[in-house]
């Protein structure tokens, strides 16, 4: 694997998630599911879906967030970008591994 490649995956790793979220929201509109104060398990298929589709981007938006309201310490700011961008990196691995597939090459 290249640095092309690394380059690549991360391309795809945010910009399939973060396509997935804003249809998301343009559809769901008001439906969106908003998670309250504190960690709950959710039941319903949405939420599921939505976090396994679009989970980087869902990461990166309350990341950015969590600095624009300054929510977040320093720390937590850091460890969340290199937590996004690794698994934007695993997305786009992953996308781009199965459209080679598909593709066949």
């Amino acid at each position: 694997m290249t640095l092309s490649d690394v380059f690549v995956c991360l391309v795809v790793g945010f910009a399939v998630p973060l396509a997935i979220l804003d249809a998301a929201r343009t559809i769901l509109d008001a439906a969106m599911p908003i998670q309250i104060e504190g960690l709950q398990f959710e039941r319903r298929a949405l939420p599921w879906m939505l976090a396994l589709l679009a989970g980087p981007a869902l990461m990166l938006d309350r990341v950015a967030e969590g600095w624009r309201e300054a929510t977040m310490s320093r720390t937590d700011r850091a460890h969340g970008v290199i937590i996004t961008v690794g698994w934007a990196a695993l997305y786009g691995f992953v996308a781009v591994s199965l459209a080679q597939r598909l593709v066949g090459q």
